[in-house]
């Protein structure tokens, strides 16, 4: 009974305020990997939970964009710039590492079909904290020179 009114209160509340967007796409990039990514336009934050492939190793990774602004450059081409965080774990063969850190980023899109598909294209500084969980290593160190790079788009309805 509690989960039946829980629910219909989440229901009433969202009936009750105003509509929102949710973007929904995929993007792909340096350092090799793809990642699926959302936004709703209610925030300011937009998403993103990825999966790096390579020969030395797989990682899988989450970064949460905050963007500062996106203004326009002509009709509903523009750009945006923001800060943001990430954290990422990578696996290998006797071995396995922790990356967190800051983002800084700076993109451009275009929203094509009436809105209806957002194209992009971004890149980012990301200072990296590194904990080395097991191989040789197994220490910490700080990687100060990070830049990733992707390329993808969003579905909005």
């Amino acid at each position: 009974m509690k989960k039946l009114f829980s629910v219909l209160a989440v229901l009433f509340v969202l009936g009750t305020s105003h509509a929102f967007s949710v973007g929904i796409g995929a993007q792909g990039g340096y350092p090799l990997g793809g990642a699926l990514t959302f936004k709703v336009d209610s925030l300011p934050c937009v998403f993103a939970v990825d999966g790096h492939f390579g020969n030395s190793g797989t990682g899988i990774g989450l970064t949460a964009d905050w963007w500062f602004a996106n203004p326009k450059i002509e009709g509903s081409w523009g750009y945006y710039y923001g800060l943001g965080v990430f954290g990422s774990m990578y696996f290998g063969d006797n071995w396995s590492n922790l990356n967190v850190g800051p983002r800084v980023l700076i993109g451009t899109n275009v929203f094509l079909l009436d809105g209806f598909l957002e194209l992009y294209l971004q890149a980012a500084y990301q200072p990296t904290f590194v904990i080395h969980l097991s191989g040789e290593n197994g220490d910490a160190g700080f990687d100060w020179f990070d830049i990733g790079a992707a390329l993808g788009f969003r579905v909005w309805f």
